[in-house]
């Protein structure tokens, strides 16, 4: 009878380290990779965006959640999986190169930008979190010549494969916004 229990533990045990083994891979081969990306997203810097006084100085990008207000009418939520691009943009426009629109010869320029994602060649959907649902954005810059600003932007995504972005003008002119 004592090698019959002991047979039966032996058996539990086995199990149990099975059991231990299968619980282990799972994590390491699919719950792991649904959280982590899959490697950095590759920064942008020192250069002007196209057809524009608009240097961007540094932009960064991570993955995160959004931060902001949740906006039911338009399916924006507080803590959604996104993509955050901090950009650092300088407004080099100046009385001899005026911005577009400019105000009675100012050289103040107001700038929104949104950002294109891609997992190498190819360009992931992603909704501008920032501009979702709004007629204005929750995140503009209003810069005086050579004056420099950070903006976040959010790009709503659940991939995890980002790896480069592209900065975008969604407006930049002397003028507000229309």
């Amino acid at each position: 009878m004592a090698t019959g229990n002991k047979t039966e533990k032996n058996k539990l045990v086995i199990l149990a380290v099975i059991v231990a083994i299968l619980v282990i891979l799972l994590s390491v081969f699919w719950i792991i990779p649904q959280i982590l990306p899959a490697g950095p997203i590759q920064s942008v810097s020192n250069y002007y965006l196209p057809g524009s006084k608009i240097f961007v100085v540094s932009a960064n990008a991570s993955y995160g959640r959004y931060p902001g207000e949740t906006r039911s009418y338009s399916g924006v939520e507080n803590g959604e999986p996104c993509v955050i691009i901090n950009v650092t943009v300088r407004n080099d426009y100046s009385a001899q190169y005026p911005p577009p629109n400019p105000a009675s010869n100012s050289t103040r320029v107001f700038v929104s930008l949104t950002a294109q994602i891609f997992c190498g060649k190819n360009q992931i959907s992603a909704s501008d979190l920032s501009f979702v649902g709004l007629e204005q954005p929750d995140f503009d810059l209003l810069l005086n010549s050579g004056e420099s600003g950070n903006l976040p932007i959010y790009l709503g995504t659940t991939n995890k494969d980002v790896t480069s972005f592209k900065i975008v003008a969604f407006y930049i002119g002397g003028e507000p916004r229309p």
